[in-house]
């Protein structure tokens, strides 16, 4: 499957605060699209199941988060929707 990449950088942040902000943007996106995200702050991850032939893995670490967006040839028609509307969401996470 094909895979795109948002990786955004916020020096300075922890990976623990930088988690709770990044679920509290998935949980608000999954409520809004109807989907049920698996939430795992141990291993500060979080997996997005497949909807509309995209499927995502979030990683956070600290000064970093990174989205790997996952797709077949349904979600390749939506795919750069789903990764412009994610990185507009990352880009005004502590503004």
């Amino acid at each position: 499957m094909p895979t795109r990449i948002i990786e955004k950088a916020f020096p300075g942040k922890k990976a623990e605060e930088l988690y709770v902000a990044v679920e509290g943007v998935l949980r608000k996106l999954g409520q809004e699209f109807g989907i049920q995200c698996q939430y795992d702050p141990a291993r500060r991850s979080i997996v997005v199941p497949e909807k509309m032939g995209v499927k995502g893995l979030c990683t956070v670490e600290d000064g970093r988060v990174k989205v790997a967006l996952e797709h077949g040839l349904l979600g390749a028609a939506v795919v750069g929707t789903v990764k412009s509307h994610i990185e507009e969401k990352l880009d005004r996470l502590f503004a």
